[in-house]
């Protein structure tokens, strides 16, 4: 564990303030939600990922999909890849996602793209280029809120994504999202 020098104190309703700096690092923003655990005589905060509670269900619908559109499927939460379908991608597991992707999460907007018809392939992972040419990328939305995002992709630079592939991308959301409720 690092160690980071600041000292706060607990108020007299229990409350402690997590400095600027280390919210800015973790990205922790207003509203989101932190885990507490205990270690022996430590408390440990870390940042809840509902996505992460439904892992298994994200795994299949991801994998299912690219098994029915033969493309690379990828499942995110608000900050993080957290599930990547094909080998190669899997070292993108636990990278950050780009602004461009959480503005489009903040939106909650539905987004199928192809570089052949003049669309913009949205940069997916914060300072990486993924070289796709084709994109499809809907949010996991559960009670309003939005949770993350499957995301389908390809580097065939002579197709589309049919209407059907669309419809499968839009059927994993919404499972998963209904394991969110």
């Amino acid at each position: 564990m690092q160690e980071t020098g600041m000292v706060r104190r607990i108020d007299e309703l229990g409350r402690v303030v997590i400095p600027k700096e280390m919210r800015k690092t973790l990205r922790i923003r207003e509203g989101d939600p932190l885990e507490i655990y205990t270690d022996k005589e430590q408390l440990i905060f870390k940042k809840y990922s509902p996505i992460s509670t439904i892992n298994t269900y994200a795994e299949a619908i991801a994998d299912g999909i690219e098994e029915l559109t033969e493309k690379t499927c990828i499942v995110t939460d608000n900050d993080v890849i957290v599930y990547a379908s094909r080998g190669k991608l899997k070292d993108t597991v636990g990278k950050h996602i780009s602004t461009e992707l959480e503005n489009i999460l903040k939106e909650r907007k539905s987004l199928a793209v192809s570089r052949i018809d003049g669309g913009t392939i949205v940069s997916v992972i914060k300072d990486q280029d993924l070289e796709c040419e084709n994109q499809i990328i809907v949010p996991i939305i559960s009670g309003g809120d939005c949770y993350g995002s499957l995301i389908v992709f390809d580097k065939d630079k002579s197709s589309r994504f049919s209407s059907n592939d669309v419809k499968f991308v839009r059927l994993g959301a919404t499972f998963l999202s209904k394991q969110l409720d």
